[in-house]
Formats: C-alpha cells, sequence, structure tokens
C-alpha cells in the first residue's frame, strides 16, 4: 500500500517588494533530475544548481517502485550547490522503477545558509540549527550492515530550530542514521522573519492510498511564504518514506509513505493492530517572506 500525502499549501498574497518572484520564475527555480529506469538497485541521482544559484530546499521521490523502494539518502553537497537522492529496493523487488532529486535554487544572499550533519551512530539522529538560525529544509542518510534500511520519520520541530530523523528496517545489525538541516538565518520583508511548521495528520484505510492537504500557514501581514522543506511520519511501524520534499510551486511540502512486503511488514501489520488505527503525519517548514 502506499500512502500520498501533498499539501501544507502556504498562503500567496500579493507581495509589497518587487523583489519577490512571479509563480512563473518560482518554478524556473525547481529543478529535479531523474534516473533511468530499471531494476538495479541501488540507484543515485544528483541535481545541481545554475551558477551563481544555492539550495534552498530540496527533496527526493521513487518512480514505478509500487511501494517496494525506499529513498535512503536525501542530501546537498557541501557548497550547497547540488543535492544527490539515493533509493534501495526493497524485499526482492525486480520491477523497473527510477528515483528523482529535487533542488530549488535561488541566489544566495544574505542567509548564510549551510548544511547541518549529525549522526549518532544509532538509529536516531537530530541536527540542529544554532543561535538564530533556523531549518528551511531537510533531508537525511541511512545505511546499514545488512538488510534493507529506511527512514520511517523526519520531523521538523515545532520552533524550526532542527529536525530529528528515524530509521528502522534491519532485524539484524545496526542501523546509522544521518540528520540533515539546511541552516538560514530568517528573510527580512514585508512580514519579516515570518517561520511556522506546518502539518496534516490522516488515518490510513486498508488497502486504500490517502490523500490530505493541511491547513494553510496564515500570515496577518501582505507577504509571501514559502515551503522548501517537509517532513512524514506514521504511527504504524514498517512504514518507510520513498517520497519528501517541497512542491513545483513552494506552496506545500509532500510525502509519500509505503508499507511494503516481507516479513519485516507483515511484523509491523500484527504489532499495529487494525488499520484504522493507523495516522500518517506531513509536515511543511513555511518560511517567509522573500528577500
Amino acid at each position: 500500500m502506499r500512502l500520498l500525502l501533498t499539501g501544507l499549501i502556504a498562503t500567496l498574497t500579493v507581495a509589497l517588494l518587487p523583489s519577490v518572484p512571479a509563480a512563473a520564475s518560482v518554478a524556473d527555480h525547481y529543478l529535479t533530475e531523474t534516473s533511468a529506469s530499471d531494476s538495479s538497485s541501488p540507484k543515485t541521482i544528483t541535481v545541481t544548481c545554475p551558477d551563481g544559484q544555492i539550495v534552498y530546499g530540496f527533496g527526493g521521490a521513487t518512480q514505478d517502485g509500487d511501494g517496494q523502494v525506499a529513498l535512503t539518502s536525501i542530501l546537498p553537497n557541501i557548497g550547497l550547490t547540488a543535492v544527490t537522492v539515493v533509493a534501495q529496493a526493497r524485499g526482492g523487488w525486480t520491477g523497473n522503477w527510477s528515483v528523482m532529486a529535487v533542488a530549488s535554487c535561488w541566489a544566495p544572499g544574505n542567509l548564510a545558509l549551510h548544511r547541518v550533519v549529525t549522526t549518532n551512530g544509532t538509529a536516531s539522529a537530530t541536527a540542529s540549527c544554532q543561535g538564530e538560525k533556523i531549518v528551511y529544509s531537510t533531508g537525511f542518510v541511512v545505511t546499514s550492515t545488512s538488510g534493507n534500511p529506511f527512514i520511517d520519520s523526519v520531523v521538523p520541530s515545532f520552533d524550526l530550530s532542527s529536525v530529528e530523523v528515524h530509521g528502522g528496517g534491519v532485524l539484524f545489525g545496526q542501523v546509522e542514521v544521518k540528520a540533515v538541516a539546511l541552516c538560514g538565518f530568517r528573510m527580512p520583508g514585508p512580514y519579516p522573519f515570518y517561520k511556522q511548521r506546518t502539518q496534516d495528520t490522516v488515518p490510513v484505510a486498508a488497502g486504500t492510498t490517502t490523500t490530505a492537504t493541511a491547513d494553510k500557514a496564515h500570515i496577518s501581514i501582505a507577504g509571501v511564504n514559502w515551503i522548501f522543506g517537509a517532513g512524514a511520519s506514521s504511527t504504524r511501524p514498517g512504514m518507510f518514506i520513498d517520497a519528501l520534499g517541497p512542491s513545483p510551486a513552494l506552496d506545500g511540502g509532500w510525502a509519500r509513505m509505503s508499507r511494503g512486503t516481507g516479513v519485516a511488514a507483515k511484523t509491523a501489520k500484527a504489532m499495529a493492530g487494525t488499520e484504522d488505527d493507523d495516522t500518517v503525519t506531513a509536515y511543511g517548514v513555511c518560511i517567509g517572506t522573500w528577500y
């Protein structure tokens, strides 16, 4: 079963500053690259920003994986000029599939954006921004000496000062998780220093795909806010993230979680009780206004 969460839509109001990009230019700054579609695993793909631009938001998604392919890495390079995404098939999946990398690229400005990568050497890790900086976007890396590891939780903190990541998928052996945060100063503008974590929680029904849209990120003064990053988590053990990131218009965060097959999925189903008990929460990292 696959779960597609689209939403976390930010309010787009008329800006007071002429530097606020129009919708068409937002699309121009949303870049993707997709790998070849075949049965090989794992797959790696990198999207690169144009000269003079850096990453403000990023994500990745598996395609045609039938809920059997997990994202194992969404990672910008240290110079913030590119984003690399890695995915791995699970449970003997042999069908053709691909993976897509996403980057929202803009001129650097004066926000002092930088990458923070933290590992605790265990199944969870937290990447924190220092001082007055906040999280703009989220990522992760999960590895294991055995099995098929996955990420089952990426949760930005309520105040957007950090992101917590949790991994699983390996019955025997250690899972190492790295949490990734893109940190920077808040944007000035007509509604300066706005930030908000938006979220939506939806029930998961048996054998269906569940779609939900979260409440808009409301602002009380004319201005523009953007969602550069996303998060996702589920109350059902064994579900994993196979798509995560900002929408093309930067007006929402999207995530997809799947259950997969095999021993781990069957064990998770037994632990979780009835299907109606399950929920999935999607998060959006909402920043405003434009510099």
